[in-house]
Formats: C-alpha cells, sequence, structure tokens
C-alpha cells in the first residue's frame, strides 16, 4: 500500500509539469494535483514504517 501511494504521487508529480509543456487543456487543475503529488511523497517520506 505505501509503495502505491508513492507511485502514486511521483505519477501526479511528473503530470503537471508535464501538462504545461504540452499545453493541455486545463493544465492548472494537473499543476494542483503535482502539488498534492509532492505533498503524498513528502508525507511517505516523514511517516514511518510500523
Amino acid at each position: 500500500m505505501r509503495l502505491a501511494i508513492l507511485i502514486l504521487g511521483i505519477v501526479l508529480f511528473v503530470a503537471g509539469p508535464a501538462a504545461k509543456i504540452y499545453q493541455l487543456d486545463h493544465a492548472n487543475n494537473y499543476m494542483i494535483a503535482s502539488g498534492l503529488g509532492l505533498v503524498m511523497i513528502t508525507a511517505m517520506a516523514f511517516i514511518k514504517k510500523k
């Protein structure tokens, strides 16, 4: 489960800038998702495994 959340965070983090580069519609929404992905990656770094 931890690995799946980490992979999802990385994909979201990369999706925002990629949407801006390719000038997709609603690219700002992808940038918000990118911020959410960054928060997920950061949370996984600081939450210790049980």
